[in-house]
């Protein structure tokens, strides 16, 4: 009879597995904080315990950031009630919260949900190389089009490219496993 129940106890662990459980961590994020878009504090630490997904863009940005924000504007309408999404400036200098609340507006980011968000240059820096895992930038102009997974302990727990409909296909099916 014990050894029943153990089945069934590990059966019932398999049947609540979700694709995000699956996913390998890679990193853990430092302690950050910046300035949002409407000119508040944001603090890493308010994002402990929730799942969020960050990018990098810059409010110039004439390529690959509006493309990349507006997949992310798909992804906050599908997911925004168990997901929350941090873009950072990779543009500090230029990008204030009076001009990102413009962009944030345009994107249609939902207060609590989406925050665009300034950080001082080294710290941005240190953001996108060794705390998220991209690519350094080498100028104030950086953007990807990779957007970060990250868990609620902080973990980074993947990379996609929003150009790429495969990738998209993959963080959809993570993050339908969160909103379970």
């Amino acid at each position: 009879m014990m050894s029943m129940f153990g089945c069934s106890t590990d059966r019932a662990k398999e049947l609540h597995t979700s694709a995000f459980d699956s996913l390998p961590t890679f990193r853990t994020v430092e302690p950050f904080s910046g300035v949002d878009h409407r000119g508040k504090p944001l603090l890493s630490s308010a994002l402990r315990g929730h799942v969020w997904l960050g990018s990098f863009f810059f409010t110039r940005c004439e390529t690959v950031c509006p493309a990349l924000n507006t997949v992310q504007t798909g992804l906050q309408r599908s997911f925004g009630a168990s997901v929350k999404f941090v873009s950072i400036s990779s543009d500090p200098e230029f990008d204030t919260p009076s001009v990102m609340a413009e962009y944030a507006t345009r994107y249609g980011a939902r207060d609590g949900v989406w925050w665009f968000v300034n950080l001082p240059q080294d710290e941005m820096m240190r953001l996108a190389s060794s705390s998220l895992g991209l690519i350094p930038p080498a100028s104030p102009d950086m953007h990807s089009t990779r957007f970060v997974l990250v868990d609620t302990a902080m973990h980074v727990r993947g990379y996609y490219d929003s150009a790429d409909t495969a990738d998209m296909t993959k963080l959809r099916a993570a993050l339908a496993g969160v909103a379970s």
